[in-house]
């Protein structure tokens, strides 16, 4: 049943004479003092600016109609509730994936504007896992259920839908050579299609050797168009060259510093250093262009620069770091201040 005019009438006066109903967010559980890896007397390498579970925590304002709705129904529809993947856009939009609420968030931060993608044509999403963009902006999706990626306008306009395998979940874009990757995690395969969905190569199969996979997840590409895969149930991250020519890999299991236990997602900082989020230590581990440990930050927990489950990771061109924090219901931001810190 509709909204009747008496309720509206009625929540009209009650949000007169007080304040909307706040709900409790992790975003809001602000740290008193700056929080910074390692901790010193070390230079500190990366710092917590903040974190995002609603339009509002960008500075986003809900319209009065929607506000009196919430208040008489009692959700708030724009929350993220399990976020899996994370990129940025050449506009500086932040855009997760959201398995749970089975949408695509998109945060204009410099705007303070948000708006939400939930409809691949005339039907709507079924598992989306991962996004990426290309030069003009466009939202590429995988959605894992489907077995295809949808492509968007830059302002959420469905483009087209086009098939990648079985169950497609990573996805990067090389910008420069128009190219897609798209880890297929249960055929333990890369494939790579062209910007409008062609197939233009494939590398990997089951295997434990250099260049094969088990069960492929996330994938991320560097300034110098490597491709990087997150291998993970051989707990590993290997390294190929924008055709799918095997260069390196680092890793293994364990629970020691540097092993994988349930790799996730993997992000590249301006200095060729790899990033690992792992959802079982429940931290992002960081490491120099050869596999070396470097660092670790963020540790099992709810409050800011703390875990449940990590999954995607991305850093921006200017070293904000992303990293989709599941079970939180938020993506937390950080950054990298550099080598010579």
């Amino acid at each position: 049943m509709g909204l009747t005019l008496a309720s509206l009438c009625l929540a009209f006066g009650l949000l007169s004479c007080s304040s909307a109903p706040v709900k409790d967010s992790p975003a809001l559980l602000t740290p008193q003092t700056p929080l910074i890896w390692p901790s010193p007397p070390e230079p500190a390498k990366i710092s917590y600016l903040k974190a995002i579970s609603r339009p509002e925590d960008i500075g986003a304002n809900k319209g009065f109609f929607k506000r009196i709705t919430e208040f008489v129904l009692g959700t708030t529809s724009d929350d993220i509730i399990k976020p899996y993947g994370v990129t940025v856009d050449g506009l500086g939009r932040l855009i997760v994936t959201d398995t749970a609420f089975k949408r695509v968030h998109v945060y204009d931060i410099k705007k303070s504007a948000y708006f939400y993608i939930d409809q691949p044509g005339k039907d709507e999403f079924s598992t989306p896992i991962a996004a990426a963009t290309d030069s003009e902006n466009r939202v590429f999706v995988t959605d894992s259920a489907a077995g295809k990626v949808f492509v968007f306008s830059p302002k959420g306009k469905f483009i087209k839908g086009f098939s990648a395998g079985s169950r497609p979940t990573g996805i990067a874009i090389n910008r420069t050579a128009g190219l897609v990757y798209v880890s297929d995690t249960v055929a333990h395969a890369v494939n790579i299609y062209t910007l409008e969905g062609k197939p233009a190569g494939s590398f990997g199969k089951l295997g434990t050797l250099e260049g094969e996979f088990n069960y492929p997840v996330d994938i991320t590409i560097d300034r110098d168009g490597m491709v990087y895969v997150v291998d993970s149930m051989n707990f590993r991250i290997q390294i190929f060259d924008k055709d799918g020519r095997f260069n390196s890999s680092f890793g293994r299991h364990g629970d020691g510093t540097g092993d994988f236990s349930r790799p996730k997602g993997v992000a590249v900082d301006r200095d060729g250093n790899i990033y690992v989020a792992d959802a079982l230590f429940d931290t992002v581990q960081i490491f120099d262009r050869q596999g070396t440990f470097l660092l670790n930050f963020g540790s099992v927990g709810k409050t800011a620069g703390r875990f449940w489950l990590p999954s995607g990771l991305f850093i921006d061109d200017g070293n904000k770091i992303f990293v989709g924090d599941s079970y939180n219901s938020r993506v937390q931001v950080f950054e990298y201040l550099g080598e010579g810190s």
